[in-house]
């Protein structure tokens, strides 16, 4: 429990001094049906180039393991901006599907410079990618 407490800590901490560089934090909702069947290591975030027309990689987060905490199971997990922008650690809970408990749900955040994009996401394992997700999203 002290760890994730510390984790949150530096989160906010975090946070505090991305915004100070003239970067934007953005909250993202991901949903992952084959999280532990797949081995899930981790999503990469493609941003959407202006001057290309073609997603790019944007931002790496590396996905620790789940746990279970008193107030649920969570998991740990760095943002890591290709950019060069601070990595930002944070904690998200794990929302596990009723019907399917290998599909879960997260909710993550990571650093983007300060103008809006439009992102697609993959996730990725010891094998590699998985394909360039349908949804786009504005963040």
């Amino acid at each position: 429990m002290r760890r994730w407490l510390l984790r949150t800590m530096l989160g906010t901490l975090a946070l505090s001094a991305t915004s100070l560089q003239g970067c934007a934090l953005g909250w993202f909702t991901i949903s992952i049906p084959d999280f532990a069947s797949k081995s899930v290591d981790g999503v990469w975030l493609w941003r959407l180039s202006p001057e290309t027309g073609f997603y790019e990689r944007d931002t790496q987060i590396v996905l620790g393991m789940p746990s279970l905490q008193p107030d649920g199971e969570w998991l740990t997990y760095d943002a890591t901006p290709l950019d060069g922008s601070p990595i930002v650690p944070g904690t998200s809970q794990v929302v596990r599907s009723a019907d399917d408990p290998d599909h879960v749900t997260l909710q993550l955040l990571f650093s983007r410079t300060e103008d809006a994009g439009t992102y697609r996401a993959t996730t990725y394992n010891e094998a590699g990618d998985s394909p360039l997700s349908a949804e786009a999203v504005a963040l």
